[in-house]
C-alpha cells in the first residue's frame, strides 16, 4: 500500500513538471491583421500570461513583411520598469537564445527625465506616463540594416512602437519590426524571439559580469547573483519559424 502511493506520488510530481514545461512553451500565433495603435482588442484572448498573479501577457505575430508585438502589464511595478528601462524585442534570426536585432522602447530622455525629476508639479505627476511622454526615439541594436542607436519616431525602416497607459491602469505595448532589416537568410529557418520587460536588476548583473574578477585574471570574471525582487519571471523566449 505504502509503495503505490509513492508511487502515485511520483507520478503526479512528474505530469506536474511536464504540464510546466509545456506551459512555458510559447508560439509565434498565425498570421492576423494587426494595426499597431496601442489598442490590443486584435489580440484579444491570444496573450500569453505570464505569472500565477497575470503580471503581465504578450503575443508575438507576423505577416510576409512585419513582425508584430504585443504586450499587456498589469503589475504596477513592472510598468514602472518597462516605462522607465523599455520592453525589450530580440529577435536571434539563428534560432539561438542570445542577442540578436534588437528593439528598445519606451526609453526617456535622459536630460526630460531629470527636468521631470525637479520638476515642482512631481508629486502630481502620474510618473509612468510621464516617463512614455518623454522617449524621443527607438533603441536598436544589432539589426542588419538599422544602424545602432536612436532611432527617430519618423524613421524610413517602418519600425514602429506605442506604449500607454489604459483607464483601467494596465500599460498596453505593440510594435511592429520589418522583418528583412533583421537579418533571416531563410523565412524557413527557426528563429528565436525574446521578449523582457528591461529592468534595473536585469541591467545591474549584465553591468557586473562584464567587469574582470578583481582577484586577478586567472579567475576569469567576477560575477555575484544579484537576485530579483519580481516573483513572476520579467521575459520570455519563443523558438519557432515564422507564418
Amino acid at each position: 500500500m505504502k509503495r503505490n502511493i509513492i508511487i502515485a506520488i511520483l507520478i503526479f510530481a512528474s505530469s506536474n513538471l511536464l504540464a510546466q514545461k509545456k506551459k512555458d512553451r510559447y508560439a509565434i500565433l498565425p498570421t492576423f491583421q494587426v494595426q499597431v495603435d496601442g489598442d490590443l482588442k486584435e489580440w484579444e484572448n491570444q496573450l500569453s500570461v505570464i505569472g500565477q498573479d497575470s503580471s503581465w501577457s504578450f503575443a508575438v505575430t507576423n505577416d510576409a513583411n512585419y513582425l508584430y508585438t504585443a504586450v499587456q502589464i498589469k503589475n504596477l511595478a513592472l510598468q514602472q520598469e518597462a516605462a522607465r528601462n523599455g520592453i525589450i524585442v530580440n529577435i536571434n534570426p539563428e534560432g539561438k537564445k542570445k542577442d540578436g536585432a534588437i528593439l528598445i522602447f519606451p526609453i526617456p530622455d535622459s536630460e526630460s527625465v531629470r527636468a521631470m525629476v525637479n520638476d515642482e508639479n512631481l508629486p502630481n505627476m502620474n510618473v509612468r506616463e510621464e516617463l512614455i511622454k518623454r522617449s524621443r526615439g527607438y533603441g536598436v541594436k544589432g539589426f542588419a540594416r538599422i544602424v545602432d542607436g536612436r532611432l527617430s519616431f519618423e524613421n524610413t525602416y517602418g519600425v514602429l512602437a506605442l506604449a500607454k497607459l489604459m483607464d483601467n491602469d494596465v500599460l498596453v505595448y505593440e510594435s511592429k519590426i520589418p522583418i528583412q532589416s533583421i537579418g533571416i537568410k531563410d523565412l524557413k529557418d527557426p528563429v528565436a524571439i525574446q521578449i523582457m520587460i528591461n529592468n534595473r536588476f536585469t541591467m545591474l548583473q549584465k553591468t557586473i559580469k562584464s567587469r574582470p574578477d578583481p582577484r586577478g585574471s586567472m579567475y576569469g570574471r567576477y560575477s555575484p547573483t544579484v537576485k530579483s525582487p519580481y516573483k513572476t519571471k520579467i521575459d520570455a523566449w519563443i523558438l519557432g519559424t515564422l507564418n
